[in-house]
């Protein structure tokens, strides 16, 4: 065959409708519509937003007030350690045993925890028995330094001249 066309040889007709055009589209929405859904969208979504970082905001201003606060706690919290630590020392319960009229007892008496027994002699004390372990508070020294240190001699007449005279 060739490259020429060959007539078209003609068969039983067949009826094929052809072709047609397509009708427009009615309804759906135009483009106000969207524009203004798209634009409702869109301020929802900024409001939203602004609300959102105020509430964070709310937040964070929340959370420093609390860890100021936390911090001041445990500032007090040290103090109120350090305090206790400097009251427990044997030094201070002595000036407080002291102040309170105890006395050290040399004659020790236990009591059996298991049995329920008193070990030892009980004895009354004085208060002299050990000198060495008494504690003597600051105004109870500054007391005994007073009474131990001689008086002055009172003045005698003619010990001192009279200030303003020329002679």
């Amino acid at each position: 065959m060739s490259a020429l066309v060959e007539p078209r040889q003609k068969g039983p007709e067949t009826t094929t409708p052809g072709l047609r055009p397509v009708p427009t589209r009615q309804g759906g929405l135009g483009r106000l519509p969207f524009m203004l859904i798209l634009a409702g969208v869109l301020v929802a979504g900024l409001v939203g937003l602004l609300m959102l970082q105020t509430r964070v905001q709310e937040q964070s201003f929340d959370v420093r007030q609390l860890q100021t606060k936390a911090t001041e706690l445990s500032y007090r919290q040290a103090q109120l350690e350090a305090d206790v630590q400097q009251k427990a020392t044997p030094a201070e319960i002595a000036r407080q045993a002291t102040a309170l009229g105890m006395v050290p007892n040399p004659y020790a008496v236990y009591i059996d925890v298991r049995t329920g027994s008193v070990v030892g002699t009980q004895k009354a004390v004085r208060g002299n028995e050990v000198p060495y372990l008494t504690y003597r508070s600051p105004a109870q020294k500054a007391a005994d330094a007073q009474a131990a240190a001689p008086a002055p001699l009172p003045a005698q007449p003619g010990d001192s001249t009279p200030q303003g005279t020329n002679q």
